[in-house]
């Protein structure tokens, strides 16, 4: 194999590559990215850990013999950092990859490609087209709480649905649940809804966030894999999973439906009023408590070792006197990632969970603490 290709299109595919091999690993071969060039001038590299799979396709200037490879995927995009042309050429002899850079002549030591794992392809069959910048918004508003403790299987990971072309995303660790929903044109084959992997839905989240303005991404579900293909032809990249096994909770049952207080506020002052109240409180004690009344939110935090705090924040509020106490990391978790300006908290009383909403399309629910003096 010999293939010329631009410096800087290669580097973005290993740096996307090297985001998925494994730092370590029992599989040497899983240390390396497979380079895959055909005779039509295609390049594509393709990574895995077993658990997340990228192809990552892109356009050579020139191939020669085309021909498959594994190599050290660090080596190269090390290198490739290194240089500033534009224009590197590889060529393959043997398991030995020769990267000529400018003047400069580097042999890598690789591994023949009969060894390197199978990374799937979305093919054909039904997908769901999303807006990349829906989608990445969307996990931003639900990864956060996914359950990160092992052992917790179902929840370790983001429920994805589409049904009457509605697509759903929801994550929870037990304690809160985030959930949020777009309206799409069309599409299907998610309407049994799949767990996808926290680490599949950071890729994918990356992979949005490469794409302009405008482009959607294809969502698609094969078998036991979770598929994710984005990008114009010459660049187009292709994410895989395995779906987390296991039965995701009702969280249809989990949202409140007796709500009879609620309160309209400015998301980025009580955000502040939670940092300010955050710092008087301690792993002990890392329990805000909210008190609504007329007009006003009073956060109160207390620690043995470091004192009281009582920040006032303006509200829309018209019901009795109410208090109820949280996390304020959690709270502040969910805050962080949404944009509207005026947000809404839903609540019943003190010993029932609460609910941040955003429009009609987000709803984050907490579940109170017990208040410690």
């Amino acid at each position: 194999m010999k293939l010329v290709v631009k410096r800087e299109p290669f580097l973005n595919a290993l740096d996307a590559a090297s985001a998925v091999v494994p730092l370590r690993s029992v599989r040497p071969n899983l240390k390396n990215a497979l380079l895959v060039a055909s005779k039509d001038g295609d390049l594509e590299i393709r990574a895995t850990d077993l658990e997340v799979g990228l192809r990552y396709k892109l356009k050579a200037e020139s191939v020669k013999d085309a021909a498959s490879l594994c190599l050290p995927c660090g080596t190269l995009a090390g290198l490739l950092k290194e240089c500033t042309e534009d224009v590197v050429t590889l060529e393959t002899e043997g398991s030995k990859g020769i990267l000529k850079i400018g003047r400069d002549r580097f042999e890598i030591l690789g591994q023949e490609s009969s060894d390197f794992p199978e990374v799937p392809d979305l093919g054909e069959g039904p997908s769901v087209s999303v807006p990349a910048a829906d989608l990445g918004q969307m996990i931003d508003r639900t990864i956060f709480a996914a359950a990160r403790e092992q052992g917790r299987y179902a929840i370790n990971g983001v429920f994805v649905l589409y049904k009457d072309k509605l697509l759903e995303l929801v994550a929870t660790d037990g304690r809160r649940l985030a959930y949020c929903k777009r309206k799409l044109k069309a599409g299907g084959g998610i309407d049994e809804g799949v767990i996808v992997p926290i680490k599949m839905m950071q890729e994918i989240r990356k992979l949005c966030g490469r794409l302009p303005d405008g482009e959607n991404v294809e969502l698609a579900v094969r078998g036991r894999s979770v598929l994710v293909r984005g990008g114009k032809e010459d660049s187009k990249t292709t994410l895989s999973s395995l779906v987390v096994e296991g039965i995701f909770p009702k969280y249809q049952q989990v949202i409140p439906k007796d709500s009879d207080r609620e309160a309209t506020f400015k998301r980025e002052a009580v955000l502040q009023a939670l940092r300010k109240a955050a710092y008087l409180t301690s792993d002990d004690t890392r329990t805000v408590s909210l008190t609504f009344t007329p007009g006003t939110l009073l956060i109160e935090a207390r620690s043995p070792d470091k004192g009281v705090a009582a920040v006032t924040v303006e509200v829309e509020f018209a019901g009795d006197k109410v208090s109820i106490a949280f996390n304020p990391q959690y709270v502040q978790d969910a805050l962080k990632v949404l944009n509207e300006e005026t947000l809404r908290f839903e609540m019943k009383d003190g010993a029932r969970p609460g609910v941040v909403r955003e429009g009609s399309d987000f709803l984050y629910v907490l579940m109170p603490v017990s208040a410690k003096d």
